[in-house]
């Protein structure tokens, strides 16, 4: 058994939930490993002197959000790699009616169901079907790599036809640029803030993490700086355009910036643009100022479908053939029938149509939460599917979310993002597609704006 014991002295709200926050923080770091046996709840309770019901609570919110374990008449243990990262990243099994979820950026659902109706129906008559139940050996079907070379392109990337590699949405390419540029016990550096699939990724492959501090355009070039200098780490991860979840967007000259701090320590970056795909204007990709030193990921995912599972990583001239090594170790390959599915959106113009829809549907759901979070610290970007909500004093993250779960309404607060275990800052990321109702999404977001005009101690649940 461990002697693992909670430090609840920088946690607010509900005891139950802090105590939960440290299982998951002891987690991620290493702290608690798999197998690793609680604390009796009983001794746990006397030693941080609260009831025996406050800790039965925790250890049953921490077995809820699939962390732990327990086992009847031996007690409760931390769970393998499904308990490492079901907090951050798994989704609940099924929607309930009772709940209106707004922790899942992904698209609105409703249109691409038709699209695809009217595709396959074309696919069935191609003479050559039985090419699309074959495997891969190359990487993809060659014009399904061309059509994402000419993705990429209209993003503002230019490559060659072995720079593409075809994957199973943005996650997958992540994780094989991840592969490609380090190695298991290498630093990897993002924002201290950041997209929690680079930080499951990055824990579950055995890497050490290093949050770098940020401001209104993502990442600091002197605190980058001084990150390398440090840590020694190789490669680092952000995404420049619409950054998940503050939606910061860097100037050209910030990423110039970058690129240069980037270059003197001999860094790789992996830029992520999977929200730079609904963008109505955009700045030029960090990978077309430094195709050198920067893989760039993107994805259909956001813009038409996310069940589609379709995307396109491209890497430096001289990793290209390593990256596609990566891709074809972790899946083989993508399967030609949604690359098909997809080449035939990008060319034939539904996957433009699907992204017009995509825009006008989001743009709809954020002027709607605007009007009502008047008043509030909101951060947004009208092409995306989600904001960021600074928290007014005295309400603190652990508070809010629990107080917002009593009203039947999920959201994820700063604790979901941070790469470090102090997070900086008392913030919700706020989502306005998936599969609520624009209707759902107004009544969410009034319950939030009511819940935050309250004080923050009539929110507060004592146990």
């Amino acid at each position: 058994m461990t002697n693992w014991m909670p430090d609840l002295a920088d946690r607010s709200g509900p005891k139950y939930l802090a105590i939960a926050e440290e299982i998951a923080a002891a987690i991620g770091s290493g702290a608690l490993e798999p197998g690793a046996k609680l604390p009796p709840m009983r001794n746990l309770a006397y030693d941080l002197g609260v009831t025996l019901g406050t800790v039965t609570r925790a250890y049953q919110e921490a077995e809820r959000r699939g962390l732990v374990g327990g086992e009847v008449g031996r007690g409760t243990f931390v769970l393998g790699m499904k308990g490492t990262i079901a907090d951050r990243f798994a989704a609940p099994s099924e929607r309930s009616p009772n709940i209106i979820d707004l922790t899942h950026a992904t698209p609105v659902e409703g249109r691409a169901g038709e699209a695809l109706r009217r595709t396959l129906a074309e696919i069935v008559q191609l003479p050559d079907i039985d090419a699309l139940c074959n495997y891969q050996t190359t990487g993809g079907i060659p014009r399904h790599i061309q059509a994402g070379r000419d993705w990429v392109e209209t993003l503002g990337v230019s490559a060659s036809i072995e720079q593409i590699a075809i994957v199973n949405g943005a996650q997958h390419g992540v994780m094989g640029a991840l592969l490609t540029a380090a190695r298991s016990g290498d630093v990897v550096m993002t924002e201290q803030l950041t997209y929690p699939g680079i930080i499951n990724l990055a824990r579950s492959f055995g890497y050490r993490m290093e949050g770098v501090g940020m401001d209104d355009e993502g990442i600091r070039p002197d605190l980058l700086d001084e990150a390398c200098r440090r840590t020694a780490s190789k490669v680092l991860y952000l995404t420049p355009s619409v950054q998940n979840p503050t939606t910061a967007t860097m100037s050209e000259a910030r990423r110039a910036d970058i690129i240069a701090v980037a270059r003197k320590h001999g860094v790789f970056i992996i830029e992520d643009d999977v929200w730079g795909t609904l963008l109505t204007e955009r700045l030029t990709p960090m990978a077309a100022m430094a195709p050198d030193r920067v893989f760039f990921v993107t994805s259909l995912s956001k813009c038409m479908a996310g069940g589609l599972r379709i995307g396109y990583a491209v890497a430096p001239d001289a990793l290209s053939y390593r990256l596609r090594t990566m891709i074809r170790m972790t899946a083989w390959t993508t399967p030609p029938l949604t690359a098909e599915v997809a080449s035939r959106w990008i060319e034939d113009g539904t996957g433009a149509e699907l992204t017009k829809w995509q825009q006008g549907e989001v743009l709809a759901r954020q002027q709607a939460a605007l009007r009502i979070l008047q008043g509030f610290d909101l951060r947004h970007h009208p092409n995306v599917h989600y904001a960021w909500l600074k928290l007014p004093a005295p309400w603190q993250n652990a508070a809010f979310k629990a107080e917002m779960e009593a009203r039947g309404i999920r959201i994820a607060t700063a604790e979901s993002f941070s790469v470090l275990r102090g997070v900086p800052v008392n913030a919700a990321r706020v989502c306005f597609g998936g599969t609520a109702t624009n209707a759902e999404i107004e009544r969410a977001v009034t319950a939030i704006a009511e819940t935050l005009r309250l004080p923050a101690a009539a929110g507060e649940m004592v146990v």
